[in-house]
């Protein structure tokens, strides 16, 4: 006799079970699908659980790094524009105030602009991973800003150097003369003397002394003999004393310029370089100007025929 389980079905009728091991099967298999659920729950709770305690625990940004981030996103040139202005407004300022400014170190530090702006690049590269964004405005400003503090200071720089070599010149000249006078003045008669002094015309060298003359300066001297000369070889008699007389002093002249003027007579002589200083007294007498006046009186009315004309 075989025993049956009825079952009532949705239709109220009577289901007859006749597989009891498959019945036994399906039990045992749903606690392990409740595990694979619950697993799944939990990885699916924890997932969002730690994105949601992520967005907690985000620190906010700090005042500088929002401050460093924005000016990062306005492009490359803001912050080397902002370090060029501090460069090179703090060099103007020293050279201004230095007592031996250099006005040209501005135009020798101007790479520094392109380094800056260089670094600046590279940071930025680095901080938006490749992605770069260049600021126009900023870069052509802070190329005008360098061009500009350069030109100023080469012009700065010819200023101070033309007043600085004109100091020197009218220095020397004073102690050349100071010298010649103490040396000369119980040789010959010397009305007056002029002493130009013209320490490399290139520009270098402009902070020299009277021991320190080389062979690119220039010193021109100018005598009036004072007295009256009856012959040229007198004149150039006294010239040669002159000549000699800076030669012993040690002071290397370049050109002379000999005058005398007397009621009858004019001599001039003019001895440029070198070779002409180591002429003889019979050598230079051959080069002296003599003019021999004949009537003061008609040269005292052609005077006053030309000053007339000048008044007209």
């Amino acid at each position: 006799m075989t025993d049956t389980n009825n079952n009532p079905n949705a239709d109220g009728g009577i289901i007859t079970d006749n597989n009891p091991n498959e019945q036994q099967k399906t039990v045992e298999l749903a606690p392990k699908d409740r595990q694979l659920l619950d697993a799944l729950e939990d990885i699916i709770a924890n997932s969002s659980n730690s994105s949601v305690k992520t967005g907690v625990q985000k620190r906010p940004l700090s005042v500088s790094e929002r401050f460093a981030k924005e000016i990062v996103n306005k492009g490359v040139g803001i912050i080397s524009l902002g370090l060029i202005l501090i460069t090179f407004g703090v060099i103007m300022i020293c050279c201004l105030f230095s007592q031996a400014p250099d006005y040209l170190l501005p135009l020798k530090l101007s790479p520094i602009a392109a380094i800056l702006l260089g670094i600046e690049i590279l940071v930025t590269l680095l901080i938006n991973h490749g992605r770069l964004k260049v600021n126009i405005i900023s870069v052509v400003i802070s190329g005008v800003l360098v061009v500009g503090c350069c030109t100023m200071g080469v012009v700065l720089n010819h200023s101070y150097n033309e007043d600085k070599i004109e100091y020197n010149n009218r220095t020397i000249a004073a102690e050349i003369y100071d010298r010649s006078y103490k040396e000369l003045r119980y040789i010959t008669d010397i009305e007056a003397m002029n002493v130009e002094v013209d320490l490399n015309p290139d520009g270098t060298g402009v902070t020299k002394g009277l021991d320190a003359l080389s062979a690119g300066d220039r010193v021109v001297v100018d005598v009036e003999f004072g007295g009256v000369y009856s012959a040229p070889n007198a004149f150039a008699a006294d010239c040669k004393k002159i000549i000699e007389g800076f030669r012993i002093m040690g002071i290397d002249i370049t050109d002379f310029h000999f005058a005398n003027e007397s009621a009858f007579h004019s001599y001039t002589l003019d001895v440029e370089g070198k070779y002409l200083q180591d002429y003889s007294e019979s050598r230079l007498t051959e080069k002296v100007n003599h003019i021999y006046i004949e009537d003061t009186n008609y040269l005292e009315d052609l005077d006053d025929l030309e000053n007339s004309n000048t008044a007209e």
